[in-house]
């Protein structure tokens, strides 16, 4: 198992959904035992309930975990990163997390981090932040593609399967990037990307998974990633 640049983005559920548990264990597969986790709630304004959440779900299994606040300096966040062996990013607001992300030097703090070894792991806002470009609704407009950092490559769409209205405004999102690879992810799904490429899929239930779109002439066809390991 490679053991850098490891980014699991879920479409939906986890811990901060209370649901699919599943889920929470498949992060555990990628770190050492008793490992230095983190969360970031920037996505949801620190949200308390969440935060609360992420403790009771990982300190049994943890030698560590704490929570890095909303508005911490890049050189906070950079300590903060240090000896961490995963950091999850709750979902939310998808533009409030990429803004504060890509705010001074914070972003580096984190691809180095991941480079170095820590898996980045989250859902929705968190999960998907990392890819070249998000379908959101974030801006209060309906959904609409957000421009992401870059971490992956490709376009991405959580909770495709279970919000009416995504799946055709993603797929007419993909027909005008018919150059750029883009994946949608259930609720319940998650992605596993290693080095800026997506390579696979888990899911905690079989009615979901996650899918690779791809444009040729306009139209626009889903096939089903392969499931990892």
């Amino acid at each position: 198992m490679p053991e850098s640049q490891i980014i699991l983005s879920f479409g939906g559920g986890g811990f901060s959904h209370a649901s699919e548990p599943a889920l929470d264990d498949f992060c555990l597969r990628f770190v050492p035992p008793k490992p230095d986790l983190g969360y970031i709630g920037w996505a949801n304004g620190d949200d308390e309930t969440r935060i609360s959440r992420f403790h009771a779900r990982f300190r049994d299994l943890a030698g560590a975990v704490s929570h890095l606040p909303l508005g911490a300096s890049a050189g906070e966040t950079r300590s903060w990163l240090a000896g961490k062996n995963l950091v999850y990013l709750g979902g939310g607001n998808t533009a409030r997390l990429i803004t504060a992300l890509t705010m001074g030097d914070t972003l580096a703090a984190f691809l180095g981090a991941n480079e170095a070894g820590c898996v980045l792991a989250g859902v929705s806002a968190g999960g998907v932040c990392w890819f070249d470009w998000i379908l959101s609704d974030s801006g209060g407009q309906g959904y609409r593609p957000l421009q992401g950092v870059s971490a992956v490559s490709g376009g991405v769409c959580p909770h495709f399967s279970s919000e009416i209205g995504r799946r055709p405004a993603f797929e007419n999102a993909v027909a005008a990037r018919p150059s750029q690879a883009a994946y949608a992810i259930d609720d319940a799904a998650c992605t596993v990307a290693i080095g800026g490429q997506v390579r696979g899929y888990v899911s905690a239930r079989r009615d979901r998974a996650a899918y690779r779109l791809t444009a040729q002439d306009g139209a626009v066809a889903s096939t089903r990633l392969p499931v990892f390991g």
